[in-house]
């Protein structure tokens, strides 16, 4: 069987509302949707959606970051790197949260349908204390047994559910480059 050939595109960023679903119309509890800026993120990414598969029952969200408009990369040569080695191992993040406050959670990795032990490494995600309505969350990476700190970053909601910009969304606008690289949507 014949899988789709995957078409990576140059997107703007002032447009991210126009072409990155928000999770609107979807079961993903309101708190989670939008699109989030990784605020003080060292890697070559730079927005997601957690428009994905939610399983309410589990409190868990199974992002796959090879999806169409899922995640955006720097369209530098680091960046499209960084694209082909998620495409390459498959990576989805299991988002755990510890309870229906939606408040805490971690983000388990899993590369090509293994998922990363939590003694080797753990992405922690805490909303703020000035956080509303889930738009700001402290994204801490631990090793060993979460004794290691390995950075991390703030991931910020740019838009609301509804598409509407929010106050964040020129910070972020002013820390990118003008436009970025995502898997588009295949052709039908």
């Amino acid at each position: 069987m014949n899988q789709p050939k995957t078409i990576i595109e140059e997107q703007r960023f002032d447009e991210i509302q126009t072409w990155m679903p928000t999770g609107q119309g979807t079961e993903l509890p309101d708190v989670l949707k939008g699109i989030y800026f990784m605020d003080g993120n060292k890697l070559p990414d730079d927005c997601f959606t957690m428009n994905a598969q939610w399983d309410a029952e589990r409190l868990t969200l199974f992002i796959r970051v090879f999806d169409p408009l899922q995640w955006t990369f720097n369209p530098s040569d680091s960046g499209r790197q960084l694209l082909k080695l998620i495409q390459l191992t498959r990576l989805v993040y299991e988002i755990r949260f510890k309870d229906n406050t939606f408040k805490r959670a971690d983000a388990i990795p899993t590369i090509l349908g293994f998922r990363l032990p939590r003694w080797i490494v753990v992405f922690e995600m805490n909303q703020t204390e000035d956080s509303v309505d889930g738009s700001t969350w402290d994204r801490r990476n631990r090793g060993f047994f979460r004794l290691i700190p390995m950075g991390g970053y703030i991931l910020r909601k740019i838009v609301d559910k509804n598409g509407q910009k929010l106050s964040t969304f020129d910070k972020m606008l002013s820390q990118v480059e003008e436009t970025c690289i995502v898997v588009a949507e295949p052709e039908s």
